[in-house]
C-alpha cells in the first residue's frame, strides 16, 4: 500500500522540491523579491556611497585650504617696509630695560660668607697675611 502512495504521488512531491527551491532562492535575496531588485538596490547604494565620499573629500580640500597660510602672488616683488629708527630705538630701550637685573634682597639680610681660601704652603700663608693686613691698615 505504501508502493501505491508513492506511486500515486509523485507530483505532490516533485511540487514540494519546487516549493522548497523557490522560498530558499527568496530566503538568499532577504528581504528583495528578486536578483535584480537586490542589484538594483546594490547599484544606488553604490552610487550614493560615492556621492557622498566626493562630497567629503570636497569638504576636508577646502578646510585644508582655510588652514593654509595665503602666499605672496608669484612676481610680485616685496619692498622693503620704512624703517623708523626712532621706533626701533624706543622697542629696544624697553626691552632691555624689562631685562635688568632681577632684585634678590632688596631689604638686606644676610649672605652667605664666601669660603676662606685654603693655604697649601707656609709662603703662601705669609702672602695671604700681608693682604689682608694692607686691606685692614
Amino acid at each position: 500500500m505504501e508502493k501505491e502512495n508513492i506511486q500515486q504521488n509523485p507530483d505532490e512531491t516533485a511540487q514540494g522540491t519546487e516549493v522548497r527551491q523557490e522560498s530558499g532562492a527568496a530566503g538568499a535575496f532577504g528581504k528583495f523579491k528578486s536578483a535584480d531588485a537586490l542589484l538594483n538596490a546594490y547599484n544606488s547604494l553604490e552610487a550614493e556611497f560615492t556621492r557622498r565620499s566626493q562630497r567629503l573629500r570636497e569638504l576636508e580640500g577646502r578646510m585644508q585650504g582655510e588652514n593654509k597660510v595665503p602666499s605672496a602672488p608669484e612676481g610680485e616683488v616685496r619692498q622693503q617696509p620704512h624703517v623708523d629708527e626712532q621706533a626701533i630705538e624706543a622697542a629696544v630701550e624697553k626691552y632691555l630695560a624689562s631685562r635688568a637685573a632681577p632684585v634678590i634682597m632688596g631689604d638686606g639680610g644676610s649672605h652667605a660668607p664666601a669660603p676662606a681660601p685654603r693655604v697649601r704652603s707656609l709662603e703662601e700663608a705669609g702672602r695671604l697675611a700681608q693682604e689682608l693686613f694692607r686691606k685692614n691698615a
